[in-house]
């Protein structure tokens, strides 16, 4: 009997077990088969995550070296607001005092008062983020690594930082004009926008890679996973201006301006034999870390978007049209120069109301007669002295790779009176770059060459330095004639109104211009002039063509007494940084 009772116990014992393998086994089927490929895609999507990575926006460098500029590591600060139990007014405060000295209000407040305003409407506002209704609001952004610490040290647990890059600049706001600044488009991302920010916005920016890897639940690659991390940084950008030379340009602009009382002005400085831009300086500047502070009209670059009728500068133009022609020669003599021009009801006078008869094209340049441009102008013709123009750039856009470079206005219509006021530079318009353009081709033999902005990038991605190619000059005089405007240019630079500050050491091709202001009402404004100053050195192998322009100064409104002296004062300057030897008798 009990033998029987221990058999059964044994059938039962493996009855159970039989039941239970057989129960493991089907739910082994159903979730390795039935739902296999459920489950699989599941842990693939628990395991799987996209990892994102971007580079730095690329750098700015001068031609010798020097980084214009940069990225730098910035912080956003950020409240805990729902676990946040302390005292709101006092974090405020102490927060205000370390956030304000980073504010550009504060920083331009020339008192103790108003920078206590602008310290306590900060600490207001800090109180108002506290109430948010986000679970982390934003209380202030961009911060230094010196406010970032500053913060840190208040030992406040609720308070945290998100890292980031911005913009810096090492040499402060040098260039800002051929730089531009980085701000942001319409949906708050970053853009470059204006100078080489601007024009070169997708060669600059911060590249963007991501893919999905395999990870454990704290995010951390498992082993095997392989991500290799790109240098997605934006191309680097070196500009053909040095440092050294835009330094000079812009501190003897700032002094002019001053000496002269002048409301704007410009300096702009090209090797004569390449185009390449050494300088291009610029009143009044602006900071392009706090470009938000300036009207629109300041950001701009003015030696591209204030257009302007050059004046006399442009009689070298009108000379050298007309001597490629063979229509006159250097001694040619004007037998229309006794008197004024008469046009219908419009009366041409010399600028100074002395006129001279039978004065020679190198003596009409020497006193710059507007009277014997008119005789030469008329010589050319309306149709052959616009073509001539145009060969020389006016209106043309530059190529440069500057956000506001465009093609100017170009009269389509030029009549009698239109092709008088032209020769000598008043009813027409043009800007800075474009004339610099024109008259070193003079100094180029004859040969146009498109300016140049940027001297190569670099691509991080492909490890490989890329160099700009100059473009292939244009021939838009002879080389003879370039060679006698030379030498006529170099009579006025020693002859002409400007003879007093003339150079003893070096000789100089160049030639003054005071051109009238346009009224928006009408005719010229009778209190306002634009002086300017442009030429080459040495004339017999110029090695630099500079133009300086001054708006309205009010010490004097004559270049021969603002814009020439200026015009000395930096090439002698330059002289000496280019090593060129003295002028010897």
């Amino acid at each position: 009997m009990a033998e029987e009772f221990s058999f059964s116990r044994k059938k039962v014992f493996l009855s159970f077990i039989a039941l239970a393998v057989i129960l493991i086994i089907v739910r082994l089927f159903y979730w390795q088969v039935i739902r296999g490929d459920e489950l699989r895609n599941l842990s693939e999507k628990q395991a799987i995550r996209n990892k994102s990575h971007e580079g730095l926006r690329g750098q700015i460098f001068t031609s010798d070296g020097y980084l214009l500029v940069g990225n730098q590591e910035v912080f956003d600060l950020k409240l805990d607001r729902q676990n946040f139990t302390g005292d709101v007014e006092q974090l405020s405060q102490q927060l205000a005092s370390i956030i304000a000295p980073e504010n550009w209000q504060f920083q331009d407040a020339t008192d103790s008062a108003s920078r206590l305003l602008v310290q306590q409407q900060i600490e207001s506002n800090l109180i108002n983020k506290f109430s948010s209704q986000a679970n982390w609001p934003q209380l202030a952004s961009q911060l230094s690594l010196k406010a970032k610490e500053e913060i840190l040290a208040l030992n406040n647990p609720h308070l945290a930082f998100d890292s980031s890059s911005a913009r810096f600049y090492p040499e402060a706001s040098m260039a800002a004009h051929i730089t531009g600044f980085v701000g942001r488009d319409e949906d708050g991302q970053e853009i470059g926008r204006y100078g080489i920010e601007g024009a070169l916005e997708d060669e600059l920016k911060a590249r963007k890679e991501s893919g999905w890897f395999r990870t454990d639940a704290f995010g951390a690659l498992l082993a095997g996973s392989n991500y290799q991390l790109k240098n997605l940084n934006g191309r680097d950008v070196t500009l053909t201006i040095r440092r050294d030379i835009q330094h000079i340009a812009e501190t003897n602009l700032a002094w002019g301006i001053e000496q002269y009382a002048a409301d704007r002005g410009e300096i702009i400085i090209l090797d004569s034999q390449t185009g390449k831009i050494l300088a291009l300086a610029t009143w009044p500047n602006y900071q392009q870390w706090q470009y938000y502070k300036y009207p629109a009209e300041i950001l701009k670059n003015p030696s591209l978007t204030r257009l302007y009728e050059p004046g006399s500068t442009f009689k070298v133009l009108t000379v050298s049209s007309a001597i490629d022609a063979k229509l006159i020669n250097p001694n040619t003599v004007c037998t229309r120069c006794a008197s004024p021009r008469q046009f219908g009801n419009y009366t041409i006078r010399t600028w100074n109301d002395v006129y001279h008869p039978n004065i020679t094209m190198t003596e009409a340049l020497e006193k710059s007669d507007n009277v014997a441009m008119i005789f030469v102008a008329e010589m050319l013709g309306q149709e052959r002295f616009a073509e001539y123009l145009k060969k020389f750039g006016i209106g043309q856009s530059l190529k440069l790779d500057l956000q506001d470079d465009s093609s100017t206005y170009f009269p389509q219509k030029i009549g009698p009176v239109e092709l008088a006021t032209i020769s000598f530079g008043q009813g027409i318009s043009t800007n800075s770059l474009q004339l610099i353009r024109a008259i070193n081709a003079i100094a180029n033999k004859g040969k146009l060459l498109e300016p140049m902005i940027i001297e190569k990038v670099y691509d991080h991605q492909l490890a490989e330095e890329i160099s700009v190619e100059q473009k292939k000059a244009q021939q838009v005089i002879s080389q003879e004639t370039a060679a006698l405007v030379s030498e006529m240019m170099v009579a006025a630079a020693a002859h002409g109104e400007a003879q007093w500050i003339a150079s003893k050491r070096y000789t100089v091709a160049a030639k003054t211009g005071t051109s009238q202001v346009p009224d928006p009402q009408g005719g010229y404004k009778s209190d306002e002039t634009i002086a300017s100053f442009i030429g080459f050195a040495p004339a017999e192998n110029p090695q630099f063509t500079m133009l300086i322009k001054l708006e309205n100064p009010k010490s004097s409104p004559w270049s021969a007494e603002t814009a020439a002296p200026l015009w000395y004062r930096v090439a002698d300057k330059l002289m000496l940084l280019f090593n060129i030897a003295p002028h010897v008798d």
